[in-house]
């Protein structure tokens, strides 16, 4: 069995970018990629190539250590085959750079930084999300010197400046400069189509007498409720985590589904969770969890627990399953041992909201950024910024996913097939690349390119085939969340302290509530004027005006 990483690392991807930005802000992420099964061949030998047209001669004569900081990247130095990673060793060759690894965990990441940065002791390049998620410290620092403002020239590095050219990039510059390198979840914001999707089991639905996507909300406690009916051990409804909840809000109030937006009422822009329309999202996620739908538990329960249910046949529908990775295959099909997965699990579109339109979960294209010590010399920080120009480009971000074209798969009828034998898996063979790959970008949309190479588990080529399918149905059908990222990217100091307010656990607290929910929510509303919500209102409708944002 081949998987291109482990399971708790993949699946994550959303998983835990949603927990994150729910702790700091609500993406976290992992990654969200499939593991394969694959066929059996014999190695080659091929070489990776790095984009000569990125490598001058002139400044490649020296070779230059350069520090790095991104998830879990000692593991890959210290695995038992990392001498032999050929996609690592061809990089550091071609590029006449060593990779010093410099470890951080999902546990201590943003700690460790704000300890280096505070000792001046930062890595030369490093990962995390403070520019999406800590505005206020992002302008600090470069204010401060404590990261280096990237060339206003980036011609000499194509890839990136396909990046910078993106509009939803531009509110990141600061006084016209760009201090990071966004680390990109997908080519465009509409890609996370699926990432607050509803998986269910059609099979149970179909039983029930429900073969059609619900046309309303009560439609989608009537077909549940039918369910549980023929089901009367299972619950209705679990979630992922907390942050996954927010799924409810695309069917009446979508910016809400994202909760940092903000939205512009009676000429002025206010911020999503403040707004009268929130309302209804909030009553109908009360009416789930009084009606017996909700899992009981599910506001203390660990994350994925709501997952785990649902693949053990103890849950109808989840909120905040976007993919399925191997393991849970195996996981499903363990529980469930006479039911096809690829037959029995299906994606829910959402139904309509208050204007009639199904709507899809919108987010910058990027979450989280790669910085660069204010330290680097102009001969280092060129060698570094070439690094990344080859991390982001279509060359290489094949690698990680489908390994050495040649020697790990092969394209036969315009389909990528796996060479590896049984007992290969990409993750071990290239254990610097499984996690150093993810200092440029998350990739997790390169399934939808068609490239990935197609699994040799039936079961699960029909699954992955479906996601595929189901993403250009809801790409073609649904629209995206309107959400202006100008507005919500802008930074001003009372709407940085905003961050500081856990907007989704007071939602859960209402939902979970005796009150009558509306009033409740009112009431916490009100008490954000306490934390400074007026005052970053105000800022930024100030702000709005003198920037033209529309």
């Amino acid at each position: 069995m081949v998987k291109y990483h482990d399971d708790k690392q993949l699946q994550g991807g959303l998983d835990f970018m949603n927990k994150k930005k729910k702790t700091i802000l609500a993406l976290a992420g992992l990654l969200v990629a499939f593991s394969i099964l694959s066929g059996c061949s014999k190695e080659s030998g091929n070489k990776t190539q790095v984009n000569e047209g990125a490598i001058s001669e002139d400044t490649q004569s020296k070779q230059i250590e350069l520090s790095v900081a991104v998830w879990d990247i000692q593991t890959g130095f210290e695995a038992p085959n990392a001498a032999n990673d050929t996609i690592n060793n061809n990089l550091e060759s071609q590029l006449n750079i060593s990779i010093k690894p410099i470890q951080i965990t999902w546990n201590d990441w943003m700690d460790k930084i704000k300890v280096w940065a505070a000792s001046n002791q930062l890595p030369d390049i490093f990962a995390n999300a403070i520019a999406t998620d800590n505005p206020g410290l992002y302008q600090t620092w470069a204010k401060q010197g404590v990261i280096k403002a990237l060339p206003e020239d980036l011609s000499a590095y194509p890839n990136l400046q396909k990046i910078f050219s993106l509009p939803s990039v531009q509110p990141l510059k600061i006084d016209g400069k760009f201090y990071m390198i966004p680390r990109m979840t997908y080519a465009d914001s509409s890609d996370w189509a699926l990432d607050r999707s509803i998986r269910y089991r059609k099979d149970w639905a179909a039983e029930a007498g429900y073969t059609n996507d619900p046309s309303s909300f009560e439609e989608f406690v009537e077909m549940t409720q039918a369910v549980m009916v023929k089901h009367p051990e299972i619950n209705g409804l679990t979630t992922n985590n907390k942050s996954y909840l927010m799924t409810q809000f695309l069917g009446s109030f979508p910016e809400l589904s994202n909760t940092r937006s903000w939205v512009k009422e009676d000429g002025k822009w206010i911020p999503s969770y403040t707004s009268t329309k929130a309302y209804t999202g909030i009553e109908q996620l009360r009416t789930l969890y009084t009606n017996g739908i909700l899992d009981k538990d599910f506001a203390i329960q660990k994350d994925a627990d709501g997952v785990s249910k649902f693949l053990a046949g103890q849950s109808f529908a989840v909120y905040g399953l976007p993919l399925l990775t191997i393991d849970q295959l195996s996981q499903f099909e363990k529980a469930n041992p006479t039911v096809s997965a690829s037959k029995a699990i299906g994606y829910m579109n959402i139904w309509p909201a208050a204007d009639g339109k199904r709507y899809t979960f919108v987010e910058t294209p990027y979450w989280s950024e790669t910085y660069f010590s204010n330290k680097l010399d102009d001969v280092k920080f060129e060698r570094a910024l070439k690094l990344m120009d080859y991390l982001v480009s279509d060359e290489y971000l094949v690698l990680p996913q489908n390994g050495i074209e040649g020697t790990d798969y092969k394209v036969e009828d315009g389909k990528s097939i796996s060479l590896l034998s049984d007992d290969q898996n990409l993750g071990d063979k290239y254990p610097i690349t499984k996690n150093f790959s993810f200092l440029g970008q998350w990739n997790n949309g390169f399934i939808y390119t068609g490239k990935k190479v197609v699994n040799s588990n039936a079961e699960m080529a029909k699954i992955e085939q479906g996601v595929i399918d189901t993403f250009n149905k809801f790409k073609k059908e649904d629209i995206p969340a309107p959400i202006n990222f100008d507005v919500m990217l802008l930074s001003t100091p009372a709407k940085n302290k905003l961050g500081s307010l856990n907007v989704v656990d007071d939602i859960v607290n209402v939902v979970i509530g005796k009150d009558d929910p509306i009033a409740q929510w009112k009431k916490i509303v009100e008490g954000y004027n306490s934390k400074g919500l007026q005052a970053a209102i105000n800022e930024v409708n100030e702000e709005v005006t003198k920037q033209g944002i529309q």
